[in-house]
């Protein structure tokens, strides 16, 4: 007997909770990102666009260019953390450079060193004199950076309001090349949330445009773009051969090494036809962030100042180039009094309602960004009276928790804006330190600490990670070797053979 299914249509009532993105809702969120140039920029334009607008000062005029090398000019190229000036070939990429330059015949690591882009760039150094040169020659507007673009797709995504902050955190995380190297317990250890929250979010960032931002690395990158499904642009009949490439690590080693002999005996075709597959690899982008790194090198204006004053710390929001707007109500009562019908009436009154909302918009960024300032550096007063080396592990918990805001507001927020210390000029997610271990020194001094013994390191005999490991215990710093070679790779310093064998191919022996 065969069961019958009835099929039938009914109404029914649903409640649901959705994020419906206003015009004035996402130009908050984009004066959030903006620094103090691009709200300058801003300002001047929606002041020409709307009648109802009215700049009162532009605030001080820029002076007469001068050259970016002249001293009191700070540029993006000198940041932390810097390369090792004198032993530039320490600078290497990650272990993947052989599959980069299957995938495109061009230097990476070039490309990298010479790129302007800010991911993961937090410290420009400079004198600590006050005097500032306000050239806009000589403080350029940078495009949109990656992590703004992502923010601007996640905000307008349907997922849940945690997902979705979470989503914007690890899109002001990434680094220079869209990945992030964190695990997924990691960053919920050091954002206080589920694994599985993480892994979902991680997954949906991902999903976003371009494809395959948040991976942990090169490898699973690739395996995210060709592997169940192919997420890359790809002929049909390609994608098999794709996803052994990538999904199969002896055959993933293979291509590493360049041995294509093997590779083709591998993937079972001549030639001929691999070097086909070859060309359709190097159609994709060889990691996430790839058009993001070609931007031209910025130069860095402070959006605030930070001294101490009689013991306590003083922050003052640069606001010195930013115009006086207000509004102009005259004008907008005499325009809505001469208005012929009901469309232009609501025309002018939304005009005016969003000039409103632009004057209220920049003071909440200005009042926001001065609390998340305090908050910083209330944590991390003994930076400001004594340096560097007395950086205290800070977290965007702790900070969120303090102020009473979002953990993506203090992502955005702290992301491109400058804060200018006694000691230099720094970015301010820079002040977001990790601990190394209970009790122990923070992430930022152990990579300084270690890039200081590498720098000082013997030629012909470099340090092991151990013997790097046993010079850290002499500063007072105890970790294990694996720490050690944990940040020496995130610093992308090689290995001690390695630097021994570019010591020699550099002197010619």
């Amino acid at each position: 007997m065969v069961a019958s299914v009835k099929l039938e249509q009914t109404q029914s009532l649903k409640q649901t909770q959705s994020l419906k993105m206003t015009v004035q809702m996402r130009q908050s969120i984009e004066l959030l990102q903006k620094n103090i140039l691009d709200i300058r920029e801003f300002l001047i334009n929606e002041a020409e666009q709307n009648p109802f607008l009215e700049i009162d000062s532009y605030g001080d005029e820029p002076e007469p260019s001068k050259e970016p090398s002249k001293e009191g000019d700070f540029q993006q190229e000198d940041v932390y953390p810097g390369e090792i000036s004198e032993k530039k070939e320490l600078v290497s990429v990650d272990g993947s450079d052989d599959i980069s330059d299957i995938l495109n015949q061009c230097d990476w690591s070039q490309i990298k060193d010479n790129s302007g882009n800010s991911f993961g760039d937090t410290h420009v150094r400079k004198n600590s004199s006050y005097d500032i040169d306000h050239s806009f020659e000589n403080n350029l507007i940078s495009e949109e950076t990656l992590s703004q673009q992502l923010d601007r797709q996640i905000v307008s995504l349907d997922v849940p309001d945690r997902e979705r902050e979470l989503m914007i955190y690890l899109a002001y995380n990434l680094d220079e090349r869209g990945f992030l190297k964190e695990s997924d317990l990691e960053l919920a250890r050091g954002i206080d949330c589920g694994e599985k929250l993480v892994t979902r979010a991680r997954e949906s960032l991902k999903r976003c445009d371009p494809n395959g931002c948040g991976c942990l690395n090169i490898h699973d990158y690739f395996n995210f773009m060709f592997v169940n499904p192919c997420m890359a642009d790809v002929p049909k009949e390609y994608v098999p051969y794709m996803a052994k490439l990538f999904s199969e690590k002896s055959v993933t080693e293979l291509l590493e090494k360049k041995d294509f002999d093997s590779l083709c005996e591998a993937l079972e075709v001549d030639k001929d036809e691999f070097h086909r597959i070859l060309a359709v690899l190097r159609s994709i982008s060889p990691y996430p962030a790839f058009n993001f790194s070609r931007f031209k090198p910025e130069f860095i204006q402070p959006d605030l100042k930070v001294f101490m004053q009689g013991g306590e710390v003083i922050i003052h929001i640069e606001d010195r180039l930013l115009p006086t707007v207000c509004l102009n109500k005259e004008t907008f009562e005499k325009r809505l009094d001469s208005c012929k019908d009901r469309a232009e009436k609501r025309y002018m009154k939304e005009k005016y309602r969003n000039a409103e909302w632009i004057i209220k918009s920049v003071s909440d960024r200005n009042k926001t960004l001065y609390e998340v300032a305090s908050s910083i550096f209330s944590h991390q007063k003994t930076f400001v009276e004594l340096g560097e080396n007395f950086l205290k592990p800070l977290s965007l918990k702790d900070i969120s928790e303090d102020i009473g805001r979002n953990v993506s507001t203090i992502s955005r927020l702290t992301n491109g804006k400058y804060a200018e210390t006694p000691h230099g000029i720094y970015e301010l997610k820079y002040f977001f330190a990790k601990q190394v271990r209970e009790n122990l020194a923070t992430n930022r001094r152990l990579e300084t600490a270690i890039k200081e013994i590498i720098e000082n390191e013997a030629e012909e005999a470099p340090f092991s990670d151990d013997d790097i490991a046993h010079q850290l215990g002499k500063k007072g710093i105890d970790v294990a070797r694996r720490t050690v070679a944990k940040y020496r790779l995130r610093l992308n310093i090689p290995s001690a053979k390695e630097r021994k064998n570019n010591y020699r191919f550099s002197s010619g022996g």
